[in-house]
């Protein structure tokens, strides 16, 4: 299988391509990234495709050759702080290329899957009050939205999923403190990348994927081999 991931040098995404890396269900990952990436081991160069893309709004064709045969991206851009351009522009430039150019040509009975990196908090309901950080839950939400909109504009060769994570942090003394006092509000890093990544690799789920659902299917996931 062939993915493409978004946002490899972050916190999340980083963990995200080491665990894409180590599947081999996964044969390819292309990632899309403004800068080279650290050289990866020697056996696991072929598996590996670093793309600079300097420019998130717009998929030329040369670009876009270079994705085919993909069949998920993972989409892991920006951080909860990052603005319009980020969240909403780039994510949706993305999604509307890859519906309209990779899905149609991965043949009969198969979807492309976009599993996209939303948050807890995050919100769709555009007319709700909230107290804190309202534009941005707000704008983040209205991505889930469209992407879910995308899924009935290109019915039977797209899939969107947005997973919805609560506070992600390193396994630790802090993780295991919060996982005990409120751990429907918490996850592991390691299990939200295993569990996003099994969400595009089995190509199942619901169009957003909370907090315990994704920290259940995270944790089955790093239990078995894929």
């Amino acid at each position: 299988m062939k993915i493409i991931l978004t946002g490899s040098t972050g916190f999340i995404g980083s963990v995200l391509l080491s665990r894409c890396i180590s599947l081999p269900t996964i044969t390819s990952v292309v990632v899309l990234s403004r800068r080279p990436l650290p050289s990866p081991p020697r056996d696991l160069e072929n598996k590996l495709r670093v793309v600079i893309q300097p420019d998130f709004l717009h998929y030329p064709p040369e670009l876009l050759s270079q994705l085919e045969g993909a069949e998920a991206c993972i989409w892991c851009l920006g951080t909860p702080t990052s603005g319009k351009e980020v969240h909403v522009d780039y994510t949706l430039a993305a999604a509307t290329a890859f519906a309209e150019n990779l899905a149609p040509k991965l043949g009969e009975g198969k979807r492309f899957t976009f599993v996209y990196l939303s948050g807890k908090l995050c919100e769709r309901d555009q007319s709700r009050s909230l107290w804190f950080m309202h534009e941005a839950r707000k704008m983040r939400g209205g991505v889930e939205t469209a992407l879910v909109e995308l899924e009935a504009r290109y019915e039977g060769v797209w899939r969107s999923m947005s997973s919805r994570p609560g506070g992600v942090s390193k396994a630790g003394i802090y993780h295991c403190v919060m996982d005990a006092l409120v751990p429907s509000w918490t996850i592991g890093v390691e299990e939200l990348a295993a569990g996003m990544v099994e969400l595009a690799v089995s190509r199942e789920g619901e169009h957003f994927v909370e907090n315990d659902q994704l920290k259940e299917r995270g944790r089955k996931a790093l239990r078995s081999v894929l």
